[in-house]
């Protein structure tokens, strides 16, 4: 393993479908405030979870350490090395979390094949994007933007619609992208079993980790489990981000393309004038 990738998480990553429900609260916590596993002992991390010091420790043993000095040795050394830990401040503000979770964000894509990643939504042949709940706004926001690129984009489901008919559409050169952030339907894990074998990017909470496995590639966005609602910030920068990149790969073809939006706009009269 390079020494840029914490190894901490991604033992947590490899191993949260394993992980209890009471030591996935803790994975979630020190995963948003990755500094927290330093400056905190067992019991404050048990406090801020509101789980048992003993569920602390076993977590730290499910990970396969011995404890939770052992991790503290580890990350010490990782920061010899380099490896940047966040800190959220004292505060720990809303804008401090949403900074925290962005940057989390574009550690992992330095860590992936973005690049290929980007390659694949630029040219594959057919881009199914699905969304439910919270997750829909995403997906068709995504949607929109990618729409500025390229064409042969699809939103799933369609309102009032089954889902079933147009997974039979998808063949091995689309790429399909799931978005599912927080709480999703009772249906969302039978789609991901269903989506297996095919090119599947999945962009997700923490609690989504579950799926690393089933999908091709998976992004996670933090979402902060210590206010009242959730901040969009961090899976709504990367949607930015992938669609900026995907403009720039396809360069000359994209500012053709949304030149003749912008043509159909002016023609239909959708938009409203500047000036």
């Amino acid at each position: 393993m390079s020494k840029s990738v914490c190894a901490f998480d991604q033992r947590i990553v490899s191993s949260y479908s394993q992980l209890s429900a009471k030591a996935r609260i803790v994975a979630d916590y020190l995963q948003h405030h990755p500094d927290k596993v330093l400056i905190q002992s067992t019991a404050e991390i048990a406090g801020a979870c509101q789980v048992s010091k003993a569920s602390v420790s076993r977590f730290f043993r499910q990970l396969g350490y011995q404890d939770h000095q052992q991790v503290c040795e580890e990350l010490r050394q990782e920061r010899e090395w380099g490896q940047p830990l966040l800190s959220t401040g004292p505060s720990d503000s809303s804008e401090h979390s949403d900074l925290a979770a962005i940057t989390q964000v574009y550690r992992q894509l330095e860590q992936l094949d973005s690049e290929q990643l980007v390659k694949e939504i630029s040219q594959a042949k057919q881009i199914y994007i699905i969304g439910y709940r919270n997750s829909y706004p995403l997906a068709m926001h995504f949607r929109q933007q990618l729409m500025q690129c390229r064409g042969q984009i699809t939103l799933l489901p369609l309102p009032a619609q089954s889902i079933g008919e147009d997974l039979q559409q998808i063949t091995a050169d689309d790429l399909v992208i799931v978005i599912g952030i927080r709480r999703r339907p009772s249906v969302f894990s039978a789609l991901i079993k269903q989506l297996q074998g095919l090119k599947c990017l999945l962009i997700t909470d923490q609690s989504g980790q579950r799926y690393a496995s089933q999908v091709s590639q998976l992004i996670v966005c933090p979402m902060s489990n210590h206010s009242a609602l959730d901040s969009y910030a961090a899976p709504m920068s990367l949607l930015a981000h992938l669609s900026n990149q995907v403009y720039d790969f396809l360069a000359e073809a994209a500012q053709q393309h949304s030149n003749q939006v912008s043509n159909n706009y002016q023609a239909l009269a959708e938009l409203e004038q500047q000036g």
